[in-house]
């Protein structure tokens, strides 16, 4: 992915409103991704991908001066994530420990997860729905790890939790997928 123009992150500098909505513009469809597999609240999303942008404009002295060895998506995302993160740390309901509890709604699907009569979107809705029906802190390991790429040392310390911690809850969450998922398969057939 290109980076924005040089001459556009300069005027965001500046504090040009235009500017700032023409690098949203540029900003947006990568950043509402990355925050919607952290997120089902739409308020909640929102305000991610909003508060992400802020950081974005007010860290915009750096970002001119690495510009030549910049990719600014990647410093876009890692910003986006680091909110996320710090966020979820705010939030007393996330400090939950293990959760043993099992979800008492599995899937309200119409769709269902099968290779043949379904395209690859639906197939992504339905792997979607499946991971927001995790626990918080599963559902956030294991997007940190299968989907952005962290270890389970880096999540542990992001997260304030141990590295056992983290691979158990990525176990869990990806064992409740496979369930949650080989169950849809089989409604279907």
């Amino acid at each position: 992915m290109e980076n924005p123009p040089l001459a556009l992150l300069k005027q965001c500098k500046g504090n040009d409103r235009k500017a700032h909505f023409a690098l949203y513009q540029w900003c947006f469809e990568d950043m509402i991704s990355i925050c919607r597999r952290y997120f089902k609240n739409d308020d909640e999303l929102k305000s991610a991908v909003n508060m992400s942008f802020l950081k974005i404009i007010q860290s915009m002295e750096v970002i001119i001066q690495k510009y030549d060895d910049l990719v600014f998506y990647h410093w876009m995302k890692r910003i986006t994530i680091n909110h996320i993160i710090d966020e979820f740390r705010k939030n007393k309901r996330y400090k939950e420990t293990i959760d043993l509890k099992e979800e008492s709604e599995i899937l309200n699907s119409e769709h269902g997860f099968t290779d043949d009569n379904t395209t690859w979107n639906e197939n992504l809705a339905v792997i979607q729905r499946a991971i927001d029906t995790l626990p918080e802190m599963s559902k956030t390991v294991f997007n940190l790890y299968a989907v952005d790429g962290y270890k389970h040392d880096e999540i542990g310390e992001l997260l304030n939790i141990s590295t056992s911690t983290s691979k158990v809850h990525y176990f869990r969450a990806k064992q409740k997928l496979q369930t949650l998922l080989s169950k849809q398969k089989s409604l279907l057939q």
